[in-house]
Protein backbone atom coordinates (compact mmCIF):
# COMPACT_ATOMS: atom_id res chain seq x y z
CA UNK A 1 0.00 0.00 0.00
CA UNK A 2 1.03 3.62 -1.27
CA UNK A 3 2.10 5.59 2.10
CA UNK A 4 2.05 9.48 1.68
CA UNK A 5 5.16 10.98 3.48
CA UNK A 6 2.99 13.93 4.80
CA UNK A 7 0.24 11.35 6.37
CA UNK A 8 2.70 9.18 8.32
CA UNK A 9 2.95 9.80 11.71
CA UNK A 10 5.73 11.70 13.18
CA UNK A 11 6.39 10.79 16.98
CA UNK A 12 9.16 10.89 19.71
CA UNK A 13 11.29 7.61 18.16
CA UNK A 14 10.87 8.77 14.90
CA UNK A 15 11.16 12.62 14.70
CA UNK A 16 15.07 12.77 13.91
CA UNK A 17 14.82 10.14 11.10
CA UNK A 18 11.96 12.71 9.52
CA UNK A 19 14.11 16.11 9.98
CA UNK A 20 17.60 13.80 8.67
CA UNK A 21 16.08 13.21 5.41
CA UNK A 22 14.54 16.33 4.67
CA UNK A 23 18.39 17.70 5.34
CA UNK A 24 19.83 15.22 2.95
CA UNK A 25 17.00 16.61 0.46
CA UNK A 26 18.28 19.48 0.99
CA UNK A 27 22.01 19.04 -0.02
CA UNK A 28 21.02 16.83 -2.60
CA UNK A 29 19.86 19.83 -4.64
CA UNK A 30 23.81 21.83 -3.51
CA UNK A 31 26.91 20.43 -4.89
CA UNK A 32 27.94 17.91 -1.80
CA UNK A 33 25.88 15.09 -0.49
CA UNK A 34 24.20 14.26 2.59
CA UNK A 35 24.58 10.49 2.94
CA UNK A 36 22.26 9.30 5.39
CA UNK A 37 21.68 6.00 7.94
CA UNK A 38 18.77 5.29 9.89
CA UNK A 39 19.14 2.02 12.41
CA UNK A 40 16.80 0.67 14.12
CA UNK A 41 14.93 -2.75 15.15
CA UNK A 42 13.18 -4.11 12.50
CA UNK A 43 9.32 -2.96 12.38
CA UNK A 44 10.35 0.71 13.56
CA UNK A 45 9.08 1.86 10.15
CA UNK A 46 12.19 3.46 9.00
CA UNK A 47 12.41 1.60 5.91
CA UNK A 48 8.78 2.73 5.36
CA UNK A 49 9.59 6.73 5.84
CA UNK A 50 12.29 6.85 3.63
CA UNK A 51 10.58 5.42 0.58
CA UNK A 52 7.56 7.69 1.06
CA UNK A 53 10.32 10.30 0.94
CA UNK A 54 10.19 10.01 -2.64
CA UNK A 55 7.37 12.52 -3.05
CA UNK A 56 9.11 15.28 -1.51
CA UNK A 57 12.19 15.12 -3.65
CA UNK A 58 12.67 18.11 -6.38
CA UNK A 59 12.41 17.89 -9.69
CA UNK A 60 16.32 18.20 -11.77
CA UNK A 61 16.91 18.95 -15.50
CA UNK A 62 18.76 17.20 -17.55
CA UNK A 63 19.91 16.40 -21.13
CA UNK A 64 16.78 15.24 -22.65
CA UNK A 65 16.70 11.16 -22.48
CA UNK A 66 19.84 11.06 -20.92
CA UNK A 67 20.51 7.50 -18.82
CA UNK A 68 23.49 9.46 -17.12
CA UNK A 69 20.78 12.09 -15.75
CA UNK A 70 23.71 14.96 -17.28
CA UNK A 71 23.19 18.57 -16.32
CA UNK A 72 22.83 20.47 -19.38
CA UNK A 73 25.41 23.08 -17.40
CA UNK A 74 28.30 20.43 -17.26
CA UNK A 75 27.51 17.13 -19.16
CA UNK A 76 29.29 13.88 -17.99
CA UNK A 77 28.57 10.82 -19.50
CA UNK A 78 30.57 9.40 -22.44
CA UNK A 79 27.77 10.52 -25.02
CA UNK A 80 27.36 14.20 -23.86
CA UNK A 81 30.64 15.72 -21.87
CA UNK A 82 32.49 16.33 -25.69
CA UNK A 83 29.47 18.17 -27.45
CA UNK A 84 29.12 22.01 -27.51
CA UNK A 85 26.78 24.35 -26.73
CA UNK A 86 25.13 23.82 -29.90
CA UNK A 87 25.10 20.45 -30.08
CA UNK A 88 23.20 20.18 -26.74
CA UNK A 89 21.07 23.13 -27.82
CA UNK A 90 19.98 20.86 -30.48
CA UNK A 91 19.28 17.77 -28.10
CA UNK A 92 16.98 19.93 -25.62
CA UNK A 93 16.61 19.26 -21.65
CA UNK A 94 13.77 18.30 -19.69
CA UNK A 95 12.55 18.46 -16.65
CA UNK A 96 12.47 14.95 -14.31
CA UNK A 97 11.94 13.77 -11.28
CA UNK A 98 15.27 13.31 -8.81
CA UNK A 99 16.04 9.96 -9.17
CA UNK A 100 15.15 7.73 -6.53
CA UNK A 101 16.81 3.84 -7.76
CA UNK A 102 17.28 1.04 -4.62
CA UNK A 103 20.32 -1.59 -4.24
CA UNK A 104 18.68 -5.04 -3.30
CA UNK A 105 20.60 -7.59 -1.80
CA UNK A 106 19.90 -9.90 -5.05
CA UNK A 107 21.78 -7.40 -7.11
CA UNK A 108 24.67 -8.25 -9.28
CA UNK A 109 27.81 -6.05 -9.18
CA UNK A 110 27.27 -5.07 -12.99
CA UNK A 111 23.15 -4.19 -11.42
CA UNK A 112 24.87 -1.89 -9.70
CA UNK A 113 28.11 -0.04 -11.63
CA UNK A 114 26.93 -0.96 -15.02
CA UNK A 115 28.04 -3.38 -18.00
CA UNK A 116 27.38 -4.08 -21.70
CA UNK A 117 24.38 -3.49 -23.45
CA UNK A 118 23.12 -6.34 -24.81
CA UNK A 119 20.18 -4.64 -26.66
CA UNK A 120 23.19 -2.44 -28.55
CA UNK A 121 25.66 -5.27 -29.05
CA UNK A 122 22.83 -7.87 -30.95
CA UNK A 123 20.72 -4.82 -33.21
CA UNK A 124 20.87 -6.02 -36.25
CA UNK A 125 20.59 -2.78 -37.99
CA UNK A 126 23.87 -2.13 -36.30
CA UNK A 127 25.59 -3.42 -33.81
CA UNK A 128 27.99 -2.02 -31.43
CA UNK A 129 29.68 -2.20 -28.40
CA UNK A 130 28.52 0.19 -25.85
CA UNK A 131 27.83 0.65 -21.92
CA UNK A 132 24.56 -0.17 -20.06
CA UNK A 133 24.66 2.29 -16.92
CA UNK A 134 23.90 0.43 -13.43
CA UNK A 135 21.69 1.68 -10.79
CA UNK A 136 24.74 3.85 -9.60
CA UNK A 137 25.43 5.80 -12.48
CA UNK A 138 21.37 6.29 -13.15
CA UNK A 139 21.06 7.28 -9.52
CA UNK A 140 23.60 10.62 -10.41
CA UNK A 141 21.81 13.74 -9.26
CA UNK A 142 19.30 11.81 -7.30
CA UNK A 143 18.77 9.39 -3.80
CA UNK A 144 19.86 5.18 -4.16
CA UNK A 145 18.80 3.64 -1.09
CA UNK A 146 19.92 0.31 0.78
CA UNK A 147 17.90 -1.34 3.12
CA UNK A 148 19.59 -3.94 5.24
CA UNK A 149 23.13 -2.41 4.74
CA UNK A 150 24.30 -4.46 6.88
CA UNK A 151 23.97 -7.57 5.69
CA UNK A 152 24.67 -6.19 2.09
CA UNK A 153 28.24 -5.51 3.69
CA UNK A 154 28.37 -8.64 5.03
CA UNK A 155 27.09 -10.89 1.91
CA UNK A 156 27.87 -8.50 -0.88
CA UNK A 157 31.84 -6.95 -0.38
CA UNK A 158 32.16 -6.28 -3.46
CA UNK A 159 28.86 -4.07 -3.57
CA UNK A 160 29.94 -2.39 -0.68
CA UNK A 161 33.66 -1.89 -1.68
CA UNK A 162 31.73 0.38 -4.74
CA UNK A 163 29.97 2.49 -2.14
CA UNK A 164 32.84 2.88 -0.52
CA UNK A 165 34.50 4.39 -4.00
CA UNK A 166 31.31 6.35 -4.51
CA UNK A 167 31.27 8.09 -1.10
CA UNK A 168 34.23 8.37 -0.89
CA UNK A 169 34.62 11.69 -1.98
CA UNK A 170 32.47 14.45 -2.77
CA UNK A 171 31.63 13.85 -5.42
CA UNK A 172 32.46 10.22 -6.10
CA UNK A 173 33.83 8.32 -8.57
CA UNK A 174 32.18 5.46 -10.58
CA UNK A 175 34.68 3.24 -13.11
CA UNK A 176 33.08 0.82 -15.22
CA UNK A 177 35.13 -1.97 -16.46
CA UNK A 178 34.07 -4.37 -19.58
CA UNK A 179 36.41 -6.90 -21.04
CA UNK A 180 36.72 -4.81 -24.74
CA UNK A 181 35.73 -1.56 -23.58
CA UNK A 182 37.63 1.25 -22.79
CA UNK A 183 37.89 1.98 -19.00
CA UNK A 184 35.10 4.52 -18.27
CA UNK A 185 35.24 7.12 -15.28
CA UNK A 186 32.17 9.01 -14.24
CA UNK A 187 32.11 11.88 -11.70
CA UNK A 188 29.11 10.26 -9.83
CA UNK A 189 26.94 13.01 -7.24
CA UNK A 190 24.78 10.44 -5.72
CA UNK A 191 23.30 10.47 -1.72
CA UNK A 192 22.90 7.45 0.06
CA UNK A 193 20.12 6.87 2.39
CA UNK A 194 20.29 3.14 4.12
CA UNK A 195 18.86 1.32 7.23
CA UNK A 196 19.66 -1.49 9.00
CA UNK A 197 18.74 -3.28 12.83
CA UNK A 198 21.85 -3.55 14.07
CA UNK A 199 20.45 -6.00 16.38
CA UNK A 200 20.37 -8.95 14.28
CA UNK A 201 22.82 -10.79 12.19
CA UNK A 202 25.93 -10.08 10.89
CA UNK A 203 25.40 -6.77 13.50
CA UNK A 204 25.95 -2.92 13.27
CA UNK A 205 27.50 -1.97 10.54
CA UNK A 206 30.39 -0.10 11.96
CA UNK A 207 31.35 -3.70 13.30
CA UNK A 208 31.28 -5.26 9.84
CA UNK A 209 32.72 -2.14 7.84
CA UNK A 210 33.58 0.18 9.94
CA UNK A 211 35.13 2.23 6.62
CA UNK A 212 31.74 2.07 5.24
CA UNK A 213 29.70 3.07 8.27
CA UNK A 214 32.43 6.81 8.85
CA UNK A 215 31.24 7.37 4.67
CA UNK A 216 27.92 8.28 5.96
CA UNK A 217 27.40 11.98 7.54
CA UNK A 218 25.11 11.60 9.42
CA UNK A 219 23.06 8.24 11.70
CA UNK A 220 19.97 8.86 13.30
CA UNK A 221 17.99 5.97 15.29
CA UNK A 222 14.64 5.06 14.58
CA UNK A 223 12.21 3.23 17.74
CA UNK A 224 8.94 1.79 17.95
CA UNK A 225 6.19 4.81 19.63
CA UNK A 226 6.10 4.71 23.37
CA UNK A 227 3.17 6.13 23.87
CA UNK A 228 -0.93 4.21 22.86
CA UNK A 229 -2.02 7.68 21.20
CA UNK A 230 0.67 7.10 19.13
CA UNK A 231 0.14 4.18 18.27
CA UNK A 232 -3.14 4.06 18.20
CA UNK A 233 -2.83 6.82 14.76
CA UNK A 234 -0.14 4.17 13.51
CA UNK A 235 -3.00 1.43 13.45
CA UNK A 236 -5.64 3.86 11.99
CA UNK A 237 -3.31 4.59 9.17
CA UNK A 238 -2.41 0.87 8.30
CA UNK A 239 -5.99 -0.26 8.17
CA UNK A 240 -7.22 2.50 6.39
CA UNK A 241 -8.07 1.36 2.46
CA UNK A 242 -5.84 3.93 0.32
CA UNK A 243 -8.12 5.63 -2.50
CA UNK A 244 -5.41 8.22 -3.55
CA UNK A 245 -7.80 11.21 -2.27
CA UNK A 246 -5.13 11.79 0.59
CA UNK A 247 -1.68 12.27 -1.30
CA UNK A 248 -2.30 16.56 -1.17
CA UNK A 249 0.27 17.39 0.68
CA UNK A 250 -0.17 19.97 2.83
CA UNK A 251 0.44 23.77 1.78
CA UNK A 252 2.98 24.67 4.26
CA UNK A 253 5.22 21.28 3.53
CA UNK A 254 4.89 21.04 -0.13
CA UNK A 255 6.54 24.60 -0.96
CA UNK A 256 8.56 24.34 1.97
CA UNK A 257 11.74 22.36 1.03
CA UNK A 258 11.60 23.90 -2.41
CA UNK A 259 11.60 27.53 -1.12
CA UNK A 260 14.76 26.91 1.47
CA UNK A 261 16.95 24.99 -0.92
CA UNK A 262 16.96 28.58 -2.44
CA UNK A 263 18.90 29.76 0.85
CA UNK A 264 21.33 27.18 1.18
CA UNK A 265 24.15 28.97 -1.10
CA UNK A 266 23.62 32.25 1.35
CA UNK A 267 24.35 30.27 4.44
CA UNK A 268 27.34 31.34 6.66
CA UNK A 269 29.43 29.66 9.04
CA UNK A 270 31.27 32.22 11.58
CA UNK A 271 34.63 31.22 12.21
CA UNK A 272 33.58 31.58 15.50
CA UNK A 273 31.68 27.84 15.07
CA UNK A 274 34.29 26.69 12.71
CA UNK A 275 36.52 27.33 15.91
CA UNK A 276 34.29 25.30 18.28
CA UNK A 277 33.60 21.87 15.89
CA UNK A 278 37.70 22.24 15.65
CA UNK A 279 37.85 21.97 19.65
CA UNK A 280 35.48 18.83 19.29
CA UNK A 281 37.32 17.52 17.38
CA UNK A 282 40.58 18.28 19.00
CA UNK A 283 39.09 17.91 22.86
CA UNK A 284 37.34 14.76 22.23
CA UNK A 285 39.96 13.13 19.80
CA UNK A 286 37.83 11.71 17.07
CA UNK A 287 38.99 9.53 15.06
CA UNK A 288 37.97 10.63 11.28
CA UNK A 289 38.08 14.44 9.36
CA UNK A 290 34.61 13.49 8.09
CA UNK A 291 33.41 13.69 11.85
CA UNK A 292 34.24 17.51 11.83
CA UNK A 293 33.22 18.00 8.28
CA UNK A 294 29.64 16.34 8.68
CA UNK A 295 28.99 17.85 11.54
CA UNK A 296 29.50 21.61 10.10
CA UNK A 297 27.46 20.53 6.81
CA UNK A 298 25.11 19.64 8.44
CA UNK A 299 24.66 22.38 10.76
CA UNK A 300 24.76 24.24 6.97
CA UNK A 301 21.74 22.35 6.10
CA UNK A 302 19.58 22.87 9.42
CA UNK A 303 20.14 26.32 9.25
CA UNK A 304 18.77 26.58 5.64
CA UNK A 305 16.25 24.01 6.62
CA UNK A 306 15.05 26.51 8.65
CA UNK A 307 15.48 29.49 7.10
CA UNK A 308 17.92 31.26 8.87
CA UNK A 309 21.53 32.38 6.32
CA UNK A 310 23.78 32.04 9.71
CA UNK A 311 24.51 28.93 11.87
CA UNK A 312 24.59 29.05 14.99
CA UNK A 313 25.14 26.90 18.16
CA UNK A 314 21.72 25.43 17.87
CA UNK A 315 22.48 24.40 14.14
CA UNK A 316 25.72 22.67 15.51
CA UNK A 317 24.44 20.86 18.20
CA UNK A 318 21.98 19.35 15.38
CA UNK A 319 25.02 18.57 13.44
CA UNK A 320 26.78 17.22 16.30
CA UNK A 321 23.97 14.77 17.77
CA UNK A 322 23.49 13.52 13.53
CA UNK A 323 27.29 13.33 13.09
CA UNK A 324 28.40 11.46 16.19
CA UNK A 325 25.66 9.17 16.60
CA UNK A 326 27.90 6.53 15.03
CA UNK A 327 31.51 7.52 15.54
CA UNK A 328 31.59 7.63 19.46
CA UNK A 329 29.71 5.89 22.33
CA UNK A 330 26.97 7.65 23.71
CA UNK A 331 28.48 8.47 27.01
CA UNK A 332 31.01 10.37 24.98
CA UNK A 333 28.18 11.98 22.41
CA UNK A 334 25.92 12.91 25.49
CA UNK A 335 29.18 15.03 27.43
CA UNK A 336 29.87 16.74 24.36
CA UNK A 337 25.97 17.62 23.74
CA UNK A 338 25.81 18.80 27.40
CA UNK A 339 29.19 21.09 26.95
CA UNK A 340 27.95 22.70 23.98
CA UNK A 341 24.86 23.88 26.29
CA UNK A 342 27.14 25.20 28.82
CA UNK A 343 27.73 28.96 28.89
CA UNK A 344 30.96 29.18 31.24
CA UNK A 345 34.53 28.54 29.95
CA UNK A 346 35.80 26.51 28.45
CA UNK A 347 33.40 25.00 26.74
CA UNK A 348 35.33 20.99 27.09
CA UNK A 349 37.54 19.46 29.76
CA UNK A 350 38.46 16.16 28.44
CA UNK A 351 41.87 17.82 26.76
CA UNK A 352 42.90 18.25 30.57
CA UNK A 353 43.03 14.96 31.23
CA UNK A 354 44.43 13.93 28.13
CA UNK A 355 42.66 12.29 24.89
CA UNK A 356 40.02 10.24 25.23
CA UNK A 357 40.39 6.15 24.41
CA UNK A 358 39.46 4.76 21.18
CA UNK A 359 36.08 4.09 21.42
CA UNK A 360 35.21 0.46 20.43
CA UNK A 361 31.63 -0.93 19.16
CA UNK A 362 32.72 -4.10 19.86
CA UNK A 363 32.87 -3.82 23.69
CA UNK A 364 30.41 -5.37 26.68
CA UNK A 365 27.84 -2.65 26.22
CA UNK A 366 27.23 -3.00 22.59
CA UNK A 367 27.33 -6.70 23.66
CA UNK A 368 23.81 -6.87 25.64
CA UNK A 369 21.01 -7.89 24.53
CA UNK A 370 18.11 -5.08 23.15
CA UNK A 371 15.62 -5.03 26.36
CA UNK A 372 17.89 -6.49 29.06
CA UNK A 373 18.20 -4.97 32.36
CA UNK A 374 21.22 -2.95 31.92
CA UNK A 375 20.23 -2.32 28.26
CA UNK A 376 16.77 -0.57 29.83
CA UNK A 377 18.66 1.87 32.65
CA UNK A 378 21.22 2.61 29.83
CA UNK A 379 19.04 4.33 27.81
CA UNK A 380 17.05 6.03 30.16
CA UNK A 381 19.98 8.66 29.92
CA UNK A 382 21.20 8.54 26.43
CA UNK A 383 17.16 8.58 24.69
CA UNK A 384 14.71 10.65 25.13
CA UNK A 385 11.74 10.22 27.14
CA UNK A 386 8.49 10.50 26.09
CA UNK A 387 7.59 12.54 29.50
CA UNK A 388 9.94 15.04 28.19
CA UNK A 389 9.26 15.93 24.37
CA UNK A 390 6.96 18.81 25.48
CA UNK A 391 9.82 21.03 26.64
CA UNK A 392 9.18 24.97 26.58
CA UNK A 393 12.17 27.01 23.90
CA UNK A 394 13.38 27.85 27.55
CA UNK A 395 14.58 24.62 28.76
CA UNK A 396 18.39 23.03 27.50
CA UNK A 397 18.24 22.64 24.06
CA UNK A 398 17.48 25.88 22.96
CA UNK A 399 15.25 27.37 20.45
CA UNK A 400 16.22 26.24 17.53
CA UNK A 401 17.55 22.21 18.77
CA UNK A 402 14.62 19.79 18.05
CA UNK A 403 12.95 18.14 21.05
CA UNK A 404 14.48 14.75 20.31
CA UNK A 405 18.15 16.11 21.10
CA UNK A 406 16.45 18.18 24.38
CA UNK A 407 15.62 15.22 26.61
CA UNK A 408 19.43 13.61 26.28
CA UNK A 409 20.32 17.09 27.51
CA UNK A 410 18.45 17.54 30.24
CA UNK A 411 18.96 13.82 31.63
CA UNK A 412 22.72 13.98 31.07
CA UNK A 413 22.80 17.44 33.08
CA UNK A 414 20.77 15.81 36.07
CA UNK A 415 23.56 13.32 36.15
CA UNK A 416 26.28 15.47 35.90
CA UNK A 417 25.27 17.30 38.70
CA UNK A 418 24.22 14.51 40.72
CA UNK A 419 28.15 13.52 40.30
CA UNK A 420 29.39 16.63 41.83
CA UNK A 421 27.04 17.17 44.29
CA UNK A 422 28.31 13.37 45.54
CA UNK A 423 31.82 14.63 44.71
CA UNK A 424 31.84 17.56 46.88
CA UNK A 425 31.20 14.93 50.16
CA UNK A 426 33.85 14.20 52.54
CA UNK A 427 34.36 10.78 52.92
CA UNK A 428 34.87 11.29 56.52
CA UNK A 429 30.85 12.67 56.93
CA UNK A 430 29.09 9.25 54.84
CA UNK A 431 27.39 6.87 57.27
CA UNK A 432 28.61 3.57 56.09
CA UNK A 433 25.89 0.81 56.61
CA UNK A 434 26.54 -2.61 57.23
CA UNK A 435 24.21 -5.28 55.78
CA UNK A 436 21.19 -6.53 57.85
CA UNK A 437 22.72 -10.06 57.39
CA UNK A 438 26.15 -11.79 57.50
CA UNK A 439 26.90 -13.42 53.62
CA UNK A 440 26.35 -16.77 52.81
CA UNK A 441 27.91 -19.35 50.61
CA UNK A 442 26.58 -20.16 47.57
CA UNK A 443 25.79 -23.61 48.89
CA UNK A 444 23.94 -22.33 51.62
CA UNK A 445 21.47 -20.82 49.54
CA UNK A 446 18.49 -22.60 48.68
CA UNK A 447 17.94 -23.43 44.96
CA UNK A 448 14.28 -21.74 44.62
CA UNK A 449 16.02 -18.46 46.22
CA UNK A 450 18.68 -18.28 44.08
CA UNK A 451 19.04 -15.44 41.06
CA UNK A 452 19.57 -17.68 37.99
CA UNK A 453 18.36 -14.70 35.24
CA UNK A 454 17.63 -11.28 34.79
CA UNK A 455 13.93 -12.06 35.10
CA UNK A 456 14.22 -13.29 38.87
CA UNK A 457 14.95 -9.37 39.70
CA UNK A 458 11.76 -7.97 38.39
Amino acid sequence: MHKSYHRLIRHSENEALFHAIELSILAASSPTPLHLHAEGLRGTGKTSVLRAAREITPKIMRISGCLYNCDPGSPHCPSHRGLNAEELAVIGTESISMPYLEISHSAKIATVVGSIDLNRLTDRNGPEAALLPGILAQAHRGIVLVDEINRLADTSPEIADVLLDVMGTKPGRLQIEETGLPLVELPLKVTVWAASNPDEDPGPLDGIRRQLSDRFDICVGVKRPSEISTLVDVLALSSEPYTGSLTTRPKDSANTLANREQAIGLVKVSQEMVNLVAKIYIDYALESLRAAESILFTARMNCAWRGALHADKEDIIVGVYMALRHRVSPEILADILSSLKQKVTPLFTPSSSGPLPEFKRENALDSIKSGSLFTRFFNAFKEPRADQLNQSSGQPGGPHVPDYIQPGLQNRRNVNDAARALSDISPEKIQMVAPPHVARGLAEIPYADRVRSEGDLL
